[in-house]
Formats: C-alpha cells, sequence, structure tokens
C-alpha cells in the first residue's frame, strides 16, 4: 500500500516556559489521511505539541511547516486545522444548529450553503432532528459530536484532538473511539489525537507517538509498538510487561535467570548487557518437567477472559496471562517461543523518569 504524502513536518522544535524545557529537539511528520495519536504520561509535552501545531504555542526553537509552508508563526485561525478540546467550549445560549454554524457565519457565508453543511454535519455525527435542541439538554456524548460537528464543518485539513473522550464514561468512551476512527476513515482528513489512555491509542491510531519527558520514543503502528518496543518505558506504558535484566551471549541468544534463551533478535554484540520483555500473554505454563524455567505460584487473579497468575522462578516474579488456572502455591514449568522475548538496549536514566 502506497503511503500518503508527508503534510505537517515538526522540525527540531524546543519549548520552554520560565526557563524550563517543556519540549526538547522534536522531529515529527504527519501524512495526509493519518490517524496519529500522540500519547504518554501527564506532562510528557503532547498537548503542548499539539498546541504548537493549532497556533496557540509558539515553540522556542525550531519550525513548523504545512505542504512544504512554514507556518511556524501563524495565528490558529490562518491554519487548516480545527481543535476540539475536552472542555467542549459549546456556547449554551445557542441551540446545537447554530453552535454548528457559529464559525461560517463569522466568514459570512451564504445562508443556503451554511444550511447545508449544518445538515451534513449533524448526519455525520448520527444527531439529525437535534438541530434545534439546546446544547445544555445533551447527554457529555452528544455534546461531544457536537464539538466535533462544529470544528468539521469548517472543512479543515488536520483536526486536533486534545482528549476529547477524557469526560465519557467507560461505555461511552469506547463506542466513541470507534466512532471517531470510522468518521476519520470515512472524511479521509487528518486527525491528530492526544491521549495517556493505551487502549485508546492502540483501538484508534494508524501510528503512535509514544511521549515521555517532552521527547519522542518510539513511533510505529500499534501493533509494532507493543510488540516490539524500544525500551523498557515504551513496554511498561503500552500494555503489561515482565521485563528482566540479562546478558546477550550472541545474535539469537540471551541469558536471564540463569538460562540460555534463544530469541530472534540480533546486532546487539556478544556478552552485552541488555533488557528482555516478554509480555504476561507470551508465557506458556507447562509441566514442572519440561519447563525453561520452574516455579511456584504465588497468587491467582481472575480477569474476565484470563487469569491473571504470580509465579515465582529463577529468581524473578513473573506476571502470566492464561485461559488456564493453576491453583495457588502448585508447582509449574513456564515456557516463552523465541519469538516471543523481546531484546532492547537498557533504558538509560533520563528516559526513565
Amino acid at each position: 500500500m502506497e503511503e500518503s504524502p508527508r503534510m505537517i513536518y515538526l522540525e527540531n522544535i524546543s519549548k520552554e516556559y520560565d526557563g524550563v524545557t517543556v519540549l526538547s529537539d522534536i522531529n515529527l511528520y504527519i501524512r495526509k489521511k493519518e490517524f496519529v495519536t500522540l500519547l504518554g504520561p501527564s506532562g510528557c509535552g503532547k498537548t503542548t505539541t499539539l498546541r504548537i501545531i493549532g497556533g496557540f504555542e509558539y515553540p522556542s526553537t525550531g519550525r513548523v511547516t504545512f505542504d512544504g509552508k512554514d507556518i511556524t508563526s501563524l495565528p490558529p485561525y490562518k491554519r487548516r486545522v480545527n481543535t476540539v478540546f475536552q472542555k467542549y467550549a459549546l456556547f449554551p445560549h445557542l441551540n446545537v444548529r447554530d453552535n454548528i454554524a457559529f464559525g461560517l457565519k463569522l466568514k459570512k457565508m451564504p445562508k443556503n450553503e451554511i444550511n447545508k453543511r449544518v445538515d451534513k454535519m449533524l448526519d455525520l455525527v448520527n444527531l439529525s432532528g437535534y438541530g434545534k435542541r439546546s446544547v445544555d439538554s445533551l447527554s457529555g456524548g452528544q455534546q461531544q459530536r457536537i464539538a466535533i460537528a462544529r470544528a468539521l464543518v469548517n472543512e479543515p485539513e488536520v483536526l486536533l484532538l486534545d482528549e476529547p473522550l477524557g469526560a465519557l464514561d467507560l461505555k461511552l468512551r469506547k463506542e466513541m473511539q470507534l466512532e471517531l476512527k470510522s468518521m476519520q476513515q470515512r472524511l479521509g482528513i487528518t486527525f491528530l489525537y492526544v491521549t495517556h489512555d493505551q487502549e485508546e491509542a492502540l483501538t484508534m491510531s494508524d501510528n503512535i507517538v509514544v511521549m515521555n519527558a517532552g521527547r519522542i520514543l518510539q513511533i510505529g503502528s500499534p501493533k509494532t509498538i507493543y510488540d516490539e518496543p524500544k525500551n523498557a518505558f515504551v513496554a511498561n506504558f503500552i500494555g503489561e510487561s515482565n521485563i528482566i535484566r540479562g546478558t546477550m551471549v550472541r545474535d539469537e541468544l540471551v541469558h536471564f535467570c540463569g538460562v540460555d534463551f534463544p530469541c530472534v533478535d540480533a546486532g546487539f554484540g556478544n556478552d552485552k548487557p541488555v533488557d528482555v520483555v516478554i509480555r504476561p500473554e507470551d508465557i506458556v505454563i507447562v509441566g514442572e518437567d519440561i519447563g525453561q524455567l520452574t516455579g511456584t505460584v504465588k497468587s491467582v487473579l481472575f480477569k474476565g477472559v484470563h487469569y491473571e497468575m504470580m509465579i515465582e522462578a529463577g529468581g524473578f516474579t513473573w506476571k502470566v496471562h492464561s485461559t488456564t488456572m493453576q491453583p495457588a502455591g502448585s508447582r509449574v514449568g513456564i515456557s516463552v517461543v523465541p519469538f516471543n522475548i523481546h531484546i532492547m538496549h537498557p533504558m538509560k536514566e533520563d528516559e526513565s523518569k
């Protein structure tokens, strides 16, 4: 599949507030028609990055280009982007229809064109027939859809979304995740989404940008980020992981917990310290006599679709997810196939903060 052309490029972007660096040398490009998520903990710089793209903040160093044109110092209203914030900022004195039409009226667009566009947006967000209602009479999910419709009615090339589902309950949030992705695919425009929710990022994104402490740690598809995390921070932030210090004996052989394990990674050198990542669902519980490691089940929790067991083996406490339960106190063997052992360079001190 041919990749879409690059649309937005952040080049060597840094940002300081009162001498404190909140973004450090950010380089990132976003393609047309792509759903990109900035993911990371609170304070990692993801919202600042979004606001710089939207024109609500200006970088201390670096530049932002849009289709090759430098827009670093352009104000928000001159950019071909619109933003949806977590607080929807709808106008309570205007009905649903007038909220959506607000930006078009400011542009002095002909009334018949405004009506046509507003009808189209109401249909898109599944709120046809709600036009004359007060926004205060709507649920949180409906208000969120109106905020999106108000942004989309201006036909932006890029929609920026800053944790727009944060105020919704869990069930509605999951429904809206699927709806937003479907909407983006139907419209064929670029979505740049900010969240600290890993499940949200994995569900909706074409590409995920994992950030921490003002830096980008990894960029990739949801599958790549989950299956091949570049360091322990990414591995821990995206899903659950067992992370063990080990030694790369040679290509495709790693030593940890006192045992040599075949793996599929290479290029780390011989007898080099590494971090080993193994997901809980990738550990297989076997008979005590045939496991690569042998240990004792310390605790068992039922999680609905699987059991979560903590197993002490090889001097390490392993988190294991399995549909088959082994009772606490039982002796078991555990095995991992080479493909499910992921090797990483040990994380530097500043990457873990």
